[in-house]
């Protein structure tokens, strides 16, 4: 699968996922949109509305997670072409730091659309998710390796 199919299957499963969630609960998505500008709202609506504002962040962020993976797997490519293996190896190490971190956001994605309505009034919303970036130190690197490449190819079309 290309990188490009895999995003594109993520947003598709994202989106199949959430329509079957909503489709399921449609009482409480009519609620949502009743109670959307309202100030107004009961403790567990309210908790609901969390929770589904949450479960929209992490598809937005699921998504651009997905583009970085792509990102990092496209550069460390580009790091073994430009015969760097130990940056190949740090963008390596954050692709998989991005998988593991994507492997808990939608871990808890499906904890959120398996909660039974009772649970809804329990349980917490969560904040803050949000893409994983890279270290400063690599994106240097990353920074150096381009420039690096940069200089090569134009002393290369120099000497031709």
């Amino acid at each position: 699968m290309t990188p490009r199919q895999w995003l594109e299957d993520l947003d598709h499963r994202l989106d199949t996922w959430l329509d079957a969630w909503l489709a399921n609960h449609p009482d409480q998505g009519a609620l949502l949109e009743e109670d959307e500008g309202s100030q107004a709202r009961s403790a567990g609506t309210s908790r609901w509305v969390g929770l589904l504002q949450e479960a929209q962040l992490l598809r937005r962020v699921l998504l651009q997670q997905g583009k970085a993976i792509q990102l990092w797997r496209q550069r460390r490519q580009e790091a073994l072409a430009g015969h760097n293996s130990t940056l190949a190896r740090q963008c390596s190490d954050h692709e998989r730091r991005c998988r593991q971190e994507g492997q808990v956001m939608w871990e808890r994605l499906e904890r959120i659309g398996s909660l039974p309505p009772e649970g809804w009034r329990t349980a917490t919303a969560r904040s803050g998710w949000r893409v994983t970036e890279a270290p400063a130190s690599l994106q240097q690197a990353w920074s150096s390796f381009v420039v690096e490449q940069e200089l090569r190819e134009l002393r290369r079309q120099g000497g031709a």
